[in-house]
Formats: structure tokens, C-alpha cells, sequence
């Protein structure tokens, strides 16, 4: 079976759409990824390479000739790419198309008369990825709504995402299919026996949804009871006003040999390894690789109680805590700090929990999710 993915940019720095086209890959499927950038294609992360067998076709990409690049940059900025998907469908004729954002979605349907069918995967909460249209002015609105009556089925990530989708989009069919974790035997998994006293905070450095200031809060009011224990912050920085706030407030509160701010790693595994507890302040997720692949890897997380999808991954009491505020983050903090059988104990429920994400499960509902797209199509695996 032809799948075309598309992403409109920063395909190659998105390590799990990589993943994913490859897997779909290895099961046989013919695999485009298609996109539409002039200068945000991205570079590939060592070890999350598309596989040879993977074509990315780029409809506006950089070519050798200078005065074709000029017109291909005003036209990325100046001008909707819809025919140019229209032109590589036609071309490439793949039995289905994923969409990643609905921008994606309108690209390959406005003005467009195929009938191949369209998935739509919402890589977040649906409300905060969708809610958006809802605000456009009704000519926009009713525009978009052609596209999105398009779709036959939507992907999401929770079980709870399910009813999420506003009516306005006419969800007919949504399914829910996790994102795919990468698996550890037993003596890969972290070594909680032997303790680091250290917490980390594996997210992208950003204050209105990954919030790692609130961990930094919650830190404060106990760090004096744990003088020899460190928090580490690790992720992308992007935002330099934010930093600041963060690290006035670890040299305001003395904690500036316990508390830092990282930034970017490739190797997070190492991380995870190396630490004692994952604490998780984030407001709202999709479905969190970070937890995931934690959890996977054997670490036991504190996260809040109101935070979608964070609230299902951490089962409370289980393999890790959920907190109502930054004082009760603090306390469950405190309560695994002091005592490491409990966190042994999470852990391990945590890497047991993360087995039915294992990708063979996940790979095999995409797989029965494309034959009741193309029932006929025989290369479908069953």
C-alpha cells in the first residue's frame, strides 16, 4: 500500500513522524512524506534518520537554480500550496493520506476532486489543536469546513480525546490510536537501586504549556529538607525573557547549586538512566513520548491532576503521583524523594503499563484502521 504523510514543515527535526514512516516502512508499505517548505525542512537527529526506502518530496523546496529559488521563496510566502499537492496526488496516487496538521489537510483537499482517503491525526489535546478554526470569520470557517468533511477518520491519541472534537467538525468516525514506545528489557531499565537524588524535567523550556517554572516552585518549598538532591531541566531554549524569570527566582530562593536549567540533549535515554524521579508539570499533552519513554525506561513521575493526558499515562498511586497544586506537587515530591522502594516499586508498574503501547500492538491497529479504508487494496496486512 502507497501512505502518503504530510507534514507542511520541520519534517526531518521531527523524530517521531521519522519513527513512524518508518515503521510503516518496515511492515512494506510504500511511504512518501510529503511537504511544503523553502527554508524549514529540518536536519535529522543521529539515529532518527528516514529509512532509505522513505521518499520526501518536497513541493517547494531549494533547487541549484538561483532564479528558480526566487520565485520558489515569494512563492511560499505569497501564495497557497494546494495545486502543488494537487500536482504530486495526481502523480503519486497513494491509497491513503495522513495528515499531520489540518493545514495539511487543506492543502490536499481544497479545489481537489480525489476520492483517496484522508486521516487526520490530532497530536494534541483537540481543543487547543482545533478550537482555533472555531474563531475565524464565517467566510474562512465554512471554507475550512469543506475540507474537514473530507476526512474519513480521525486519529487521536487518549481514549478520552474521543468526544473532544467540537460538532462543528462533523466527526463521523475517530478512532484512538496511541503513539508507538519504544520498549526495554529488564536490565536496560534504570537502575533505581541505586540512587541519584536527581530529578528531571525532559520538555521544551516554555512557560504557557510544558510550565517548568512550577516544578522550580514546587522544588523550592522542600530543597532545604533535601540539600544534597538537584533538579535538571532539559530541553529545547527558546525563549530568553522566560529563562530569566526561572533562573531570578533559583538565585532569589538560594537553590542555584541545586536547581538548572540544561537545555537540548540527544541522548535522553542517558537521562533517564541517571535520574531518580521524572517530574512532569505540564498543563496538557497529546500523548507524552517524554512520560512514555520515561515510564518505558522504569522512572516513576509526579505530574498535576488537571493536565490532559498526563492524568491518564500517570495512574495515581501506581506508577507515579498526581498533584491538585504546587504545594501537593512539592508534597508527592517529597513522599518518593524520601522513600526509594516506593519509587522502585512505580517504576516498575511504569515500564510493566508502557508494554501495551509496544509498536507491534500500535503498528497493528494503523494496519486494521487501512484495511477498513481500502478493504480491497492486498498488500493491506492483516
Amino acid at each position: 500500500m502507497k501512505i502518503m504523510l504530510v507534514r507542511d514543515r520541520n519534517v526531518l527535526n521531527n523524530n517521531w513522524l521519522a519513527y513512524f514512516a518508518n515503521l510503516l516502512h518496515e511492515r512494506g508499505h510504500e511511504v512518501v512524506i510529503a511537504c511544503d517548505t523553502y527554508g524549514k525542512l529540518g536536519v535529522s537527529a543521529p539515529g532518527h534518520e528516514l529509512e532509505p526506502g522513505v521518499r520526501l518530496v518536497n513541493v517547494n523546496g531549494k533547487t541549484s537554480s538561483p532564479l528558480q529559488n526566487f520565485w520558489r521563496r515569494i512563492r511560499s510566502k505569497a501564495l497557497p500550496s494546494w495545486h502543488l499537492f494537487d500536482r504530486l496526488i495526481k502523480a503519486e496516487k497513494p491509497d491513503v493520506i495522513i495528515c499531520y496538521f489540518p493545514v495539511d489537510l487543506y492543502n490536499v483537499t481544497r479545489f481537489q476532486h480525489h476520492n483517496i482517503p484522508i486521516v487526520q491525526m490530532v497530536h494534541g489535546y483537540p481543543p487547543m489543536i482545533l478550537d482555533k478554526v472555531l474563531h475565524k470569520n464565517p467566510l474562512s470557517r465554512a471554507f475550512c469546513r469543506q475540507s474537514f468533511a473530507r476526512i474519513n477518520t480521525w486519529q487521536v491519541l487518549m481514549n478520552s480525546y474521543k468526544k473532544e472534537i467540537d460538532p462543528f467538525f462533523a466527526p463521523q468516525n475517530v478512532v484512538r490510536i496511541a503513539n508507538p514506545v519504544k520498549q526495554y528489557a529488564e536490565n536496560e531499565m534504570a537502575d533505581l537501586s541505586a540512587e541519584k537524588k536527581r530529578i528531571i524535567y525532559v520538555a521544551r523550556i516554555e512557560k504557557k504549556t510544558k510550565r517548568p517554572h512550577l516544578l522550580v516552585e514546587a522544588f523550592a518549598k522542600i530543597a532545604a529538607e533535601f540539600p544534597d538532591w538537584k533538579v535538571e531541566i532539559w530541553g529545547m531554549r527558546k525563549y530568553p525573557e522566560y529563562e530569566k524569570e526561572i533562573n531570578d527566582f533559583i538565585r532569589a530562593h538560594n537553590l542555584t547549586g541545586q536547581v538548572a536549567l540544561m537545555g537540548y540533549t540527544e541522548d535522553v535515554e542517558g537521562l533517564y538512566r541517571r535520574a531518580d524521579i521524572h517530574a512532569f508539570p505540564s498543563a496538557s499533552e497529546g500523548f507524552s513520548l517524554a512520560i512514555a519513554d520515561a515510564m518505558s525506561i522504569g522512572l516513576p513521575h509526579v505530574g498535576f491532576k488537571d493536565a490532559h493526558s498526563v492524568n491518564e499515562i500517570i495512574v495515581d498511586g501506581h506508577n507515579g503521583f498526581l498533584a491538585d497544586n504546587v504545594d501537593d506537587f512539592a508534597a508527592k515530591l517529597k513522599i518518593l524523594m524520601k522513600d526509594k522502594e516506593l519509587r522502585i516499586k512505580f517504576g516498575h508498574n511504569a515500564h510493566e503499563d508502557m508494554k501495551a503501547y509496544a509498536p507491534e500492538i500500535l503498528m497493528n491497529q494503523w494496519e486494521e484502521l487501512f484495511q477498513k479504508l481500502c478493504p480491497a487494496n492486498p498488500d493491506t496486512k492483516k
